[in-house]
């Protein structure tokens, strides 16, 4: 008879306390629960409304709590070293994890022992907001390049789209494998884990069924800054690991990915709808900025 694997939760948290308390109760309100939630806090400002969150919590939850005010990619390690699971679960702060969350995740490490990692999908929590739907649309274009309609559970043969927001995985491997120390806002610490992951031969799964609603960039600056930041990780990645990220076996031709986009969203006004047109133009060229100052930084 194969064992339940056990699960720790692990989150990653800075000044967004109301953030986290909603991420903490969809924790609570999971069919399966974790063995602990291991929470890697980062605050500066809303420390102690960090910590009047956890305690609320803590009835409920068995929480230990780390801090940090290093990059993300070493609170995420950091959180893998604390955690006491067979499997660690990533959940970002700002995201609410559908009540069967841990539950699937549990079900395929259980059905296959060799399986190395999980990653599910991120859904939009302000489908109305023109910014958020901007992030989003890029987000889903990336993974419809791998897996068209986002139908069906497929191992992942790319390595490219690896998402620490939705993603499980064997702490041992994880340990063994760890994540990158590089720019403060290097964003590809999980893409650059799956192309290790994949280039060693372990095996991943995507599974669209494993949903996290996230709460997302609803202003233009920190869209921009988003857009920027991706642009340089990738260009780093790509430099770094000698990989095309664009490049994928379902390519969408970009017009009609545009097209289609704007007849989708059925509930934005022509005004809202001009705007959300010149933000998905625009993404891509700040992305651009990004990976142009990547370069320039390389010489500088």
């Amino acid at each position: 008879m194969k064992s339940t694997p056990t699960i720790s939760v692990v989150i990653l948290t800075s000044d967004r306390p109301h953030l986290l308390e909603k991420a903490l109760t969809s924790i609570h309100r999971q069919q399966t629960q974790p063995i602990e939630v291991v929470i890697v806090d980062g605050s500066t400002r809303f420390h102690k409304e960090t910590v009047a969150v956890i305690k609320a919590h803590t009835n409920t939850l068995h929480i230990i709590k780390r801090n940090t005010k290093h990059s993300i990619p070493y609170g995420r390690t950091l959180g893998a070293k604390t955690a006491h699971g067979d499997i660690v679960v990533y959940l970002d702060d700002d995201c609410v994890a559908h009540e069967q969350y841990l539950q699937k995740f549990q079900q395929h490490f259980k059905r296959d022992p060799d399986l190395t990692a999980v990653i599910g999908r991120i859904k939009n929590a302000h489908e109305n907001n023109v910014y958020a739907a901007t992030q989003f649309a890029y987000y889903h274009r990336g993974l419809n390049h791998f897996f068209p309609g986002l139908k069906q559970a497929a191992p992942l043969l790319w390595g490219r789209i690896l998402d620490c927001e939705v993603m499980g995985i064997r702490r041992s491997t994880l340990l063994s494998f760890g994540f990158p120390e590089r720019h403060r806002r290097y964003r590809n610490d999980d893409v650059e884990l799956g192309l290790r992951l994949i280039k060693a031969g372990k095996s991943v799964f995507f599974d669209p069924t494993i949903i996290a609603y996230a709460t997302p960039r609803v202003a233009l600056a920190p869209l921009w800054t988003a857009a920027f930041w991706n642009g340089y990780s990738d260009a780093c990645t790509a430099h770094l690991y000698h990989v095309n990220l664009k490049e994928a076996p379902y390519p969408t031709f970009f017009p009609v990915w545009f097209i289609h986009e704007l007849y989708s969203k059925t509930s934005f006004g022509m005004t809202k709808k001009m705007w959300y047109a010149l933000l998905l133009l625009l993404f891509p060229i700040v992305s651009r900025l990004g990976k142009v100052w990547y370069h320039l930084h390389r010489f500088i």
